[in-house]
């Protein structure tokens, strides 16, 4: 393994998982220099569970490159935990791209870590790839270096509605909304609200509170007094999780529609019972009956211990992606060519066109951002069932 310069953080990473670097053979034949690849993700502190979740699928994903063989180097992703502070991912990707000298970047996970890293990377010039963030328009503004391999909330929150008016006869409802969260905070006060105008629905109130809170009862309380037909709550799955146990707490009974980073694995377990019925929407679904997934997501189940979710297939989708634009793009993996290769593996990811993917076949478009296809998901029993 290569030398690395080991501070604070990056020890908090050691204990956590070993090793704060992680090698997979990807070439065969002659040992030449590591290709190295940079992940940032949050495997401690907010949002430990999703990073945690993305490292079993990244482990995955460089086992997969050292069965499947191809042209040359073996690669090397230098892995950091941003623990999800905004702090953290400016100084962490500068790291990646000044001190480990990586030809691309996967990561950071939040929407706000994205748009302090992003323009670090643009400015760099070194390819980044977010494997998570859904906030619209981050990749948009930091072209051409910046990608989004997710689905944006504005590509996918429509159509969930659409789903959810059409089983539930809803004029009116309120919206709880984290708004320390970058990219809850516009789908709670911008997105939502948009999207259930257009289609006549009418948000009686939106209630606010905060990432890292405990007690949702005044919040629910207040929405209890609105007397909606359904609630939606834009959150992560550790709020969402607890705020939807305290609305079946207090008695309510309404539908309830939950924002993209609710639909996880976590949210299940922390909802239990109270979760039946929560509608999200997701480009990946763990039990999809396709082979390939299915034998992806039963190996991820075995190794983690719980169904694999959108994050942790799209960080694997991710890697490989970039594997393939190395192998594409003629990358010469030489020190004085860190610059052009750079610019190689951005202009391949640029044009790539239904790639294989295990949340489906990836397309970029002109703002850096994949077309996927989106799965209406339910929660039922401790599970999320796919509606047709």
């Amino acid at each position: 393994m290569g030398g690395m310069v080991m501070d604070g953080k990056t020890l908090r990473r050691a204990a956590l998982l070993g090793a704060v670097a992680v090698s997979a053979v990807l070439f065969a034949g002659q040992a030449l220099a590591d290709v190295k690849i940079g992940v940032l993700m949050p495997l401690s502190g907010k949002g430990a569970s999703y990073g945690q979740h993305q490292d079993v699928a990244l482990k995955m994903a460089l086992e997969t490159l050292a069965k499947t063989g191809g042209k040359g180097e073996k690669i090397e992703t230098v892995v950091y935990d941003t623990r999800g502070e905004n702090a953290e991912a400016i100084n962490l990707t500068r790291k990646l791209i000044f001190n480990d000298k990586v030809l691309a970047i996967v990561g950071p996970f939040f929407s706000a870590e994205c748009e302090v890293a992003f323009p670090i990377a643009a400015q760099g010039k070194t390819p980044i790839v977010t494997a998570s963030s859904a906030k619209p328009g981050i990749a948009t503004k930091n072209r051409p270096w910046a990608f989004r391999n997710a689905l944006s909330s504005d590509q996918m929150n429509g159509y969930l509605l659409d789903v959810w008016l059409k089983r539930n006869p809803i004029k009116s409802v309120v919206v709880l909304t984290d708004v320390k969260d970058a990219f809850t905070k516009v789908d709670g006060t911008v997105v939502f609200p948009a999207e259930l105008k257009e289609k006549g629905v009418k948000v009686l109130d939106n209630i606010s509170y905060q990432t890292g809170d405990i007690d949702y009862s005044a919040q629910v309380t207040k929405a209890k007094g609105q007397n909606p037909d359904g609630i939606v709550i834009a959150g992560l799955y550790n709020e969402g999780g607890n705020i939807v146990r305290e609305i079946r707490k207090q008695g309510m009974t309404q539908p309830i529609l939950g924002a993209l980073g609710m639909s996880e694995p976590r949210f299940l377990e922390i909802a239990g019972k109270a979760g039946d019925g929560t509608m999200v929407v997701n480009p990946f679904w763990p039990d999809d009956p396709d082979p390939k997934v299915h034998a992806w997501a039963t190996e991820y189940k075995a190794r983690a211990k719980v169904e694999a979710g959108n994050t942790a297939a799209l960080m694997y989708d991710s890697v490989l992606l970039l594997k393939t634009c190395i192998e594409r793009s003629g990358v010469t993996n030489k020190p004085e060519d860190l610059a052009a290769d750079r610019t190689r593996i951005m202009e391949c990811l640029s044009k790539v066109k239904d790639e294989p993917g295990i949340a489906g076949p990836v397309t970029f478009n002109a703002n850096g951002d994949a077309q996927l296809k989106p799965t209406v998901l339910v929660a039922k029993d401790g599970k999320w069932e796919s509606i047709k």
